[in-house]
């Protein structure tokens, strides 16, 4: 299963969530969720199964990188 790279790419570059909430102009609950992979935004949780493009396009932008950068493929992970 895929998994979103947000938090890695993000604190890899000295943001926190709130700093990154603030440079991509999304709200707070959708930050939360692609930063810890979760449904509900919480650090553990079942794991996020739907993205919404304009926000991780938006989060893409903060952080100067192409969306398809923030996805990581299942067997990368490993």
């Amino acid at each position: 299963m895929a998994r979103l790279k947000v938090r890695q790419i993000a604190q890899q570059q000295g943001l926190n969530l709130s700093q990154l909430q603030k440079k991509a102009g999304v709200t707070m609950p959708s930050v939360r969720r692609y930063w810890y992979n979760t449904r509900d935004g919480k650090s553990i949780g079942e794991p996020l199964k739907e993205v919404d493009l304009s926000v991780l396009s938006a989060l893409a932008a903060a952080l100067g990188v192409e969306a398809n950068q923030l996805i990581e493929n299942g067997e990368e992970a490993k």
